[in-house]
């Protein structure tokens, strides 16, 4: 009996049970998260209506990640993902969190095959996923929804190569098929994939794989069409960053790329307490003379060969092709979550190193083996204590844009978003504060709009009219953003024929928005067009058949026009 339960205990089904255990064990709590409102209410509450509509299925394709045609971002599998969600819980956020949850235990858990297919050493292996899984880092992954982004893309791009490796080794044409379907569906989860495709020629330069070239390269030449199809996608459905900024801008995109990775790396080796964001993030002494170290230990492998080169230039490469997008962008943000794919470079080093280091010991192998087991205990220890205190920063809105701003209290969106916490607390003054250090630090339609709302939301109509008003001439796109606080200011003043010519001004430019659908429905109820409320209703139950409210609504609505009809005859 004993040998049985001592083969479980080796098996990967029982690693994979640990993972799912320890996961829901620190993440659990999660599945009852509100939204943060970064990115998530956007991406599933405000388009609710737009991603559970079996129709828009294919437009998901043809729109970027916020489903429009004015943001960078192009990650259709992640919109997918929501919309398989939405078809049937609609807006239920505990299951959007339970399969944040299931993805990051399944990505780890391909990471660990992954490495096994390297022939690293599966115990030493399991032991630092544990500690994975644990790190402080991840938190986001898991518990802000929008990260799955990240775990989805580790999902299908390991998965694609597990398969490519198999299909190197035994030539049996379902890997093929296999790596084709991943490597396209990773393409479209995430964007950043690309840069990631020089891994496999990377594996094939350094690895003696027994494959001729002309089975490898028809391999490839499947693919073409499909990247092709991408770019084609891609570039009809997002803006276009433009090659003049990285031109104009590359002393800065270099600078941020060292600074910013120095961050991550030192936050990866030593977890501490880790900001949710930091915005334009300064480089402290300490973080310098870390990296130096880690630097100084990885060379010093290399030149005793306790990391082979063929290890070496592989996980360098991955971490360094998967770390670089982060910082192809205009405002040089840090962020946890981008930094789960680049980890398995790191997890494949630890491993191999480790193993080889065991191997050498000879008479102080015990000694060893007990000196790392105690590290690891402490490490683990630590790490689950930290992220089970950092999962809590992304307990709601207030909980993380307060935790926000203390990491980044220079960053405009976090000081607009402390200051809509203030306007809920009824603390006008202190609202005003931050909204208006938003503006000092970054003048833009963006906090500009929202310090308009701001006006809204303490009552000052005419100011907030005046600002509207005058935006709505300058902007070019997303003018829904100002026609719908125009609505509500005109209702306010009980002038009702402009509240509902810019309700419907908005509605038109996304008749999926709820809310202004509900801008609507209350204009036409104020001045009694019950038949036109009654469509809105109507369209509005065709999204979500089960609401009991919008049926009751419905035959209310129904009575009233009859009533009406009935008094005019």
């Amino acid at each position: 009996m004993f040998k049985y339960i001592k083969n479980f205990l080796n098996t990967n089904i029982f690693f994979l049970i640990l993972l799912t255990i320890l996961i829901f064990s620190l993440y659990g709590k999660s599945i009852d998260f509100k939204l943060t409102n970064l990115d998530d209410n956007t991406l599933i509450s405000d388009n609710i209506n737009f991603i559970s509509d079996f129709k828009n299925i294919t437009k998901l394709f043809t729109k970027s990640a916020f489903y429009n045609n004015t943001t960078l971002y192009y990650r259709p599998i992640l919109s997918l993902s929501f919309a398989i969600e939405s078809f049937f819980v609609r807006d239920n956020l505990k299951f959007y969190h339970l399969t944040n949850i299931v993805l990051f235990i399944l990505a780890l858990y391909l990471f660990y095959l992954f490495c096994i297919e390297l022939n690293l050493n599966s115990i030493i292996l399991k032991f630092i996923l544990l500690i994975i899984a644990a790190h402080p880092m991840f938190s986001s992954v898991v518990v802000w929804i929008p990260g799955r982004n990240d775990s989805l893309l580790a999902v299908f791009f390991v998965a694609s190569f597990i398969c490519f490796i198999k299909y190197i080794n035994m030539q049996k044409i379902k890997y093929a098929f296999l790596f084709c379907l991943f490597f396209v569906v990773s393409l479209f989860t995430k964007e950043t994939f690309i840069l990631l495709i020089p891994l496999y020629f990377i594996y094939l330069y350094l690895y003696d794989c027994n494959i001729s070239k002309k089975k490898l390269l028809a391999l490839f030449i499947f693919l073409v069409p499909f990247v092709c199809a991408f770019f084609i996608l891609r570039n009809y459905a997002v803006v276009s960053l433009g090659y003049e900024y990285f031109l104009f801008n590359i002393g800065i995109l270099a600078k941020n790329f060292v600074k910013d990775s120095l961050i991550y790396f030192y936050n990866f080796f030593v977890p501490e307490t880790i900001p949710v964001i930091l915005f334009e993030a300064s480089l402290p002494l300490k973080i310098i003379i870390y990296n130096c170290f880690f630097l100084f230990i990885l060379l010093f492998f290399l030149y005793k060969k306790i990391l082979s080169k063929e290890i070496f230039v592989f996980s360098s490469a991955l971490v360094l092709l998967s770390i670089f997008p982060t910082f192809l962008q205009k405002e040089n943000i840090y962020l946890n979550h981008r930094f789960f794919v680049c980890s398995l470079g790191f997890i494949i080093i630890l491993t191999y190193s480790l193993d080889q280091l065991i191997l050498r010991a000879d008479k102080l192998k015990k000694i060893l083996k007990v000196f790392l087991i105690t590290v690891f205990l402490i490490h683990f220890v630590n790490c689950f204590y930290l992220s089970y205190v950092q999962a809590d920063k992304y307990k709601n809105y207030k909980n993380f844009w307060i935790n926000a701003y203390q990491d980044s209290p220079q960053y405009y969106i976090a000081c607009q978003n402390l200051a809509g916490i203030y306007v809920d607390l009824g603390l006008f003054d202190e609202a005003r504060y931050y909204m208006e250090k938003a503006i000092s630090l970054k003048s833009s339609f963006k906090t500009l709009i929202n310090y308009a709302n701001f006006l809204v939301a303490i009552g000052n109509l005419n100011e907030a009219e005046t600002a509207f008003l005058g935006m709505e001439q300058d902007m070019k796109g997303s003018k829904d953003l100002v026609y719908y606080p125009l609505s509500e200011i005109y209702y306010r003043k009980q002038d009702y024929e402009n509240a509902q010519k810019y309700a419907l001004k908005a509605y038109n430019i996304k008749p999926y928005n709820i809310s202004y659908s509900k801008q609507l429905i209350k204009i036409y109820d104020m001045i009694k067009n019950y038949a036109e409320e009654l469509k809105i209703y109507e369209q509005l139950l065709n999204f979500d058949k089960k609401n009991e409210e919008y049926r009751d609504k419905i035959k209310e609505l129904e009575s009233k026009i009859d009533s009406k009809e009935q008094n005019n005859d």
